[in-house]
């Protein structure tokens, strides 16, 4: 990461974490994650949010933003530099922009009367294990592309699944840049994204509904990039899109934006896979601040040497039981920070 005194060390409780070499004072910037691996903006706001710094246009007292990178591409700029910043550092040969207009012009295609049908009930069980998902990934592997003819046959998607696909398409040119350049970037590469927790048994156990959506999604792309041969190698196989999908819920970030009067908005989502790195803690030492794309990580108070460095995952106001079925729910593990300890043992 940075050159800061921090390094990642197994924790007491299981897993990795940050933790301090030396003392270090409030208000350090720790670590600044230059931009996501993978993002996606909410269709809604796609004309509201520059598609490069993700600046809001209503804060700008502005109805939307009117630099736009082409006719049908779905993506909007706050201005001609972060158009030309973004066109050389994340459409490499035009790709995610003819991929937005191939998602768009596919979804219009969707026969309707297809939607629920995709893909067999008994998805839907409630005692899902890791070989139900494997058998159902493999099959959806296994199963052949439509032909031009039948384009009315894609699986029918919800707005927020044609919303997933974005990101993950966003994910597959990501590393096919990595792969072409031969170099990987420093905690941003797709090494470093694998080992994100996965949280793939865990996410589709408590929803067992997930699997079949995230097996039309699959089917979708798979129909997208068919005919792209840069990307179709990434889709041959379900394991970079399954990949990404194990590790979205618990190691994504939501884009907010802050209105005057103190209420938030998410506008859609980004994977910062350095990010990750921090743990939670319900007094935590250390928070985030979205700065354009990048995300920056500076200590609230003066950090002890050996100390853990941590952020917060949720709204900490909340009371310690509200906290821990939250982290329980969409993280996956039961918080032993000393502050739920203290509040535990009051109850």
């Amino acid at each position: 990461m940075d050159s800061i005194p921090f390094r990642r060390e197994t924790t007491w409780y299981g897993g990795r974490g940050l933790f301090a070499t030396e003392p270090i004072p409030k208000g350090t910037l720790l670590h600044t994650c230059p931009a996501p691996y993978a993002s996606v903006i909410y269709r809604v706001f796609r004309k509201e949010v520059c598609g490069h710094c993700f600046a809001y246009s209503f804060d700008a007292r502005r109805n939307a933003w009117n630099v736009k990178l082409e006719a049908g591409s779905g993506i909007w700029f706050c201005g001609e530099k972060c158009r030309d910043d973004w066109i050389r550092d994340e459409n490499v040969g035009q790709l995610i922009g003819g991929m937005n207009v191939a998602v768009d012009k596919l979804a219009k295609n969707m026969d309707k009367r297809a939607a629920g049908q995709i893909f067999p009930p008994e998805l839907l069980v409630s005692n899902m294990t890791q070989e139900v998902i494997d058998r159902a990934w493999a099959d959806a592997e296994s199963a052949s592309l439509p032909t031009d003819a039948q384009a009315g046959s894609a699986p029918v998607l919800e707005e927020l699944e044609l919303d997933t696909v974005r990101f993950l398409l966003s994910a597959v040119v990501r590393r096919y840049i990595e792969d072409s350049a031969q170099t990987a970037p420093l905690l941003n590469s797709w090494a470093d994204l694998l080992q994100l927790q996965n949280n793939e048994l865990q996410y589709i156990c408590g929803r067992p509904y997930v699997l079949a959506s995230q097996l039309r999604i699959y089917a979708f792309i798979r129909r997208i990039v068919s005919s792209v041969p840069l990307l179709a190698p990434y889709l041959a196989t379900s394991e970079t899109v399954r990949a990404v999908l194990a590790r979205d819920q618990g190691n994504v970030f939501g884009m907010y934006e802050m209105s005057q009067e103190g209420d938030s908005e998410m506008l859609g989502w980004s994977m910062y896979v350095s990010a990750s790195y921090f743990n939670h803690d319900c007094a935590p030492n250390v928070r985030k601040e979205r700065a354009g794309r990048a995300l920056l990580f500076y200590t609230t108070r003066d950090v002890d040497l050996g100390e853990e460095l941590c952020i917060s995952y949720i709204d900490i106001t909340d009371t310690v039981a509200d906290r821990r079925k939250e982290l329980s729910l969409n993280w996956y593990f039961d918080c032993v920070c000393q502050r739920c300890k203290r509040e535990l043992e009051k109850t």
